[in-house]
């Protein structure tokens, strides 16, 4: 077993300590907890190429160490008063662990594009609100369905074109390719 670890390359080492351990930071700090974790995660792959290591399985992997750090968001969002702040995070997590969980069943990660991550935003959104004083014990700035709804959309047009690009092509396209190309899935299929 220790000749095992002992073997597991430096580099790797330093990339999962930081994916494992930044987001603990998360409870204490939920906005730049999440915002370290989030940057983590982005630049994970940048990371290890300096120090000439690649992360096995990578995508199967990522999924689960950011399943790891949004499920330490969803605990913190667990304390929110908002109620419909709370149910809301609640539900867009289990949305998105239902697409990994159908992606590591399928291989397919199609799934992961249909599931798009909107918790993280969701969670980053809200807890900037806590700090804006929007959202307290006392008064709620998201105390109603249509302005979730606007917060929601606003959110899923921002985050699309990030699921699309490393999910359904891994290329990087101009926005405007993106688009075109989410039209011709939409309206043919392929």
């Amino acid at each position: 077993m220790f000749e095992t670890l002992f073997s597991i390359p430096t580099g790797l080492i330093i990339i999962f300590g930081l994916r494992l351990l930044v987001p603990l930071t998360i409870f204490r700090w939920p906005l730049w907890g999440g915002l370290a974790s989030l940057a983590i995660d982005a630049l994970d792959v940048e990371i290890t190429k300096p120090l000439g290591v690649h992360i096995p399985n990578y995508i199967l992997t990522d999924k689960y160490l950011d399943t790891y750090y949004l499920t330490i968001e969803l605990i913190v969002s667990l304390r929110w008063i908002n109620k419909l702040a709370k149910n809301t995070s609640i539900l867009l997590y289990f949305w998105r662990f239902l697409g990994v969980l159908a992606f590591q069943l399928s291989g397919e990660e199609r799934w992961l594009f249909f599931t798009p991550n909107l918790f993280e935003y969701f969670f980053l959104f809200f807890v900037i609100m806590q700090m804006l004083g929007k959202e307290t014990s006392t008064k709620s700035w998201l105390n109603s369905p249509k302005r979730l709804v606007t917060v929601l959309f606003l959110l899923l047009i921002s985050k699309m074109p990030q699921e699309f690009v490393l999910h359904l092509h891994k290329v990087s396209y101009s926005f405007g390719t993106i688009v075109e190309r989410i039209k011709e899935l939409i309206v043919f299929g392929n």
